[in-house]
């Protein structure tokens, strides 16, 4: 992989390329995993095989032994968190991709410490391959991304929603956008969303640069005042959520993505309405900015 690298990660990153040449037991390299499996794997095969877990995620991405935890400080001052894991199959090979995100780097420099809502994380990740579901090390390193984007809010990363499941959407040029359910709570408000990424198989395969994965942006599904309506003694209680809708447009890879909300919403002074397909809203892939945006 060729990971576009924070200037502030320069330790990480050598520390990064010393620990794969060091672990040629535990891994293999990008050529040699991509050729490991000797016949298909089924997928019911690749169920059956327990997935790297999280200190082991965490372990390959920083090099740091965190003694089971799956938060805690990695260089700098930087905090590091385990955020999210998903196996999936891309042109007949299985993946398993582990997410973290981490904190800037703290130098002792005035403002440092200052956070608030636009003060997001950056989001990291390593990939394994699966290669023999019967070997004592199944999961091969395949390779990893000190960093594919940045989330979040007030220094931490989008909470993962675990009522519901992720969604996936393959292009037709075999990229996998993967949506991951995330969840926030503030101000007596419950908000539903997803947190989506995009796969490249291509960049496992080319000696060129760009991210295998990238975070191309977050949606808002739904909201729930229940916390903060008081039963509608203090505003009118209204809960919704959405559901996510992957249209080819014909013109890009990339799909268009459309949130189709169910539910209710205040439609004024003590006043609420149901939700209906007039209130759907679009988001169309910006190649440039590498992000969805409204249509």
């Amino acid at each position: 992989m060729t990971p576009d690298s924070k200037v502030s990660l320069p330790i990480r990153n050598t520390l990064a390329s010393l620990f794969a040449a060091a672990c040629v037991a535990l891994s293999a390299s990008p050529s040699v995993a991509a050729t490991d499996a000797s016949a298909p794997i089924s997928r019911q095969a690749a169920a059956a095989v327990t997935p790297p877990d999280a200190p082991t995620v965490m372990y390959y991405i920083y090099q740091v032994d965190g003694k089971g935890e799956t938060t805690y400080e990695v260089t700098n001052g930087s905090v590091a968190t385990y955020w999210f894991g998903h196996a999936f199959e891309s042109e007949g090979t299985h993946y398993y991709t582990g997410f973290a995100w981490d904190t800037a780097d703290r130098y002792g420099k005035p403002g440092e410490d200052d956070v608030g809502p636009g003060t997001k994380v950056n989001i990291t990740e390593v990939t394994f391959v699966l290669t023999d579901p019967a070997a004592e090390r199944p999961w091969k390193f395949r390779g990893m991304e000190h960093t594919i984007g940045e989330f979040g809010a007030y220094e931490r990363g989008e909470d993962v929603d675990p009522k519901r499941k992720p969604l996936e959407y393959r292009t037709p040029a075999g990229k996998l956008l993967l949506a991951v359910p995330t969840t926030s709570f503030d101000n007596g408000i419950t908000s539903t969303g997803y947190a989506l990424l995009v796969f490249n198989p291509a960049r496992l395969k080319e000696e060129v640069d760009g991210n295998v994965w990238t975070y191309v942006g977050s949606l808002l599904t739904g909201e729930d005042n229940s916390a903060a309506c008081a039963d509608g003694e203090v505003m009118p209680c209204t809960s919704s959520k959405g559901e996510l809708v992957f249209t080819s447009d014909g013109k890009q890879d990339m799909p268009t993505v459309a949130v189709k909300p169910s539910g209710t919403t205040i439609s004024g002074p003590n006043k609420t309405r149901q939700l209906s397909a007039a209130d759907a809203t679009t988001f169309t892939f910006d190649a440039a900015k590498r992000t969805y945006v409204e249509k």
